[in-house]
């Protein structure tokens, strides 16, 4: 753990935060216990993704009631495995709000207003582990906030060279590169 001072407001801030945090996930919980039944196909998803659900909240809550005692995690090196379940949840953005429809999309407003405040992203900037915690659950609810990070852009593609002037006869390779072919001429000698 770092001994490095927390801003009082972050401090303070913390504990708050992951009380609405839970409330939030407690709803959407509790809209999956009720409308996943109903969809054969997506019986067998509810005890998982309670599991992940409720493992990110218990997560969540830890690390804000260590950043509200004053300590930082430790950062640690990516790379690590992280928890996997016996069932794979489906993948992709805003799958849960496909299968949950609009009770979902108020789950994702909410949590998309919290975390648009501007203590959250302080929070947030300290605590990049609270990031990894809410970013599958962003993801499966379509929050802008833990967008994909945008790839750099690919070098324009070179144009071509230019052609050999007229009068000589130019082959060309499909790599672009143009080729002079001689020509016999025309006074033999």
């Amino acid at each position: 753990m770092t001994s490095a001072p927390l801003p009082a407001p972050v401090q303070a801030f913390a504990p708050d935060f992951a009380r609405r945090l839970a409330l939030i996930l407690a709803t959407l919980s509790a809209v999956i216990a009720r409308r996943f039944p109903r969809e054969p196909r997506l019986v067998g998803l509810i005890i998982p993704l309670w599991r992940r659900i409720n493992r990110a909240a218990r997560r969540f809550e830890h690390l804000m009631a260590r950043l509200a005692a004053g300590t930082l995690p430790r950062h640690r090196r990516s790379g690590r495995g992280g928890h996997r379940s016996a069932t794979v949840l489906p993948g992709g953005r805003f799958w849960l709000i496909r299968a949950l429809g609009s009770e979902a999309v108020a789950c994702a407003t909410q949590l998309e207003a919290l975390l648009a405040e501007p203590a959250t992203a302080e929070l947030l900037a300290l605590a990049p582990s609270a990031q990894r915690i809410l970013r599958p659950l962003a993801r499966m609810l379509a929050i802008g906030a833990f967008a994909p990070r945008p790839r750099p852009a690919r070098a324009a593609a070179a144009a071509p060279p230019e052609p050999p002037p007229l009068g000589e006869v130019a082959s060309r390779s499909p790599g672009f590169t143009w080729y002079v072919v001689p020509t016999p001429s025309a006074n033999p000698a």
